[in-house]
Order: C-alpha cells, then sequence, then structure tokens
C-alpha cells in the first residue's frame, strides 16, 4: 500500500512539473513572440514615415513606391499600429505618379 502512495505522489509531482515547465516555455515564447511583433511594428512605422516624407519632399511617386508603401502600411495595421500614418499615406497618395 505504502509503495502504492509513493509512485502516486511521484508521479503527480512528475506531472506537475511538466505542466509547469510547458507553462512557462509558453508564457517566455508569448514574450518573446510579441517582442518581435512590437519590434516589427516600430520598424514599419520608421519605414513608412521616412518614405513617405521623402516621396512627399520630392513631390511625386513611382506607381511601384506607391504599391509598396501602401502594402507595407497595411501590414503595420495589421501588427495593431494605429492611425499615425494615416495623415502621411493620405499626403502621399496626393503625389502626382512619375514613370
Amino acid at each position: 500500500m505504502s509503495e502504492a502512495i509513493i509512485i502516486a505522489i511521484l508521479g503527480s509531482s512528475s506531472i506537475a512539473t511538466i505542466i509547469t515547465a510547458i507553462i512557462n516555455a509558453i508564457i517566455t515564447h508569448s514574450k518573446s513572440y510579441n517582442s518581435l511583433l512590437e519590434a516589427n511594428r516600430i520598424l514599419m512605422k520608421d519605414r513608412i514615415k521616412h518614405l513617405g516624407n521623402s516621396y512627399i519632399q520630392r513631390g511625386s511617386i513611382t506607381s511601384e513606391e506607391l504599391q509598396d508603401l501602401h502594402e507595407m502600411h497595411e501590414c503595420y495595421h495589421n501588427l495593431g499600429g494605429n492611425g499615425f500614418l494615416d495623415t502621411i499615406m493620405s499626403n502621399v497618395n496626393r503625389l502626382p505618379l512619375k514613370n
């Protein structure tokens, strides 16, 4: 009888340890994943702002540049970006297309 109790206790401790390790791994992975998403969002914001302002300063944009900028802006929003860049994008959209 006492062997069964010891085995049950050891077994439950092992399971608890395994579950704790799995939960810790998930939390660590989640934090790393969220940090990567945040870093990408910040980089996208900086790149869109830089490119958008350079096109505005130049006074024109090519259709390829416009398409690329729209794709980046959409990704930025999908990563949780706010409407901060909408004004820049609005100004970029009014630029004349250059060949």
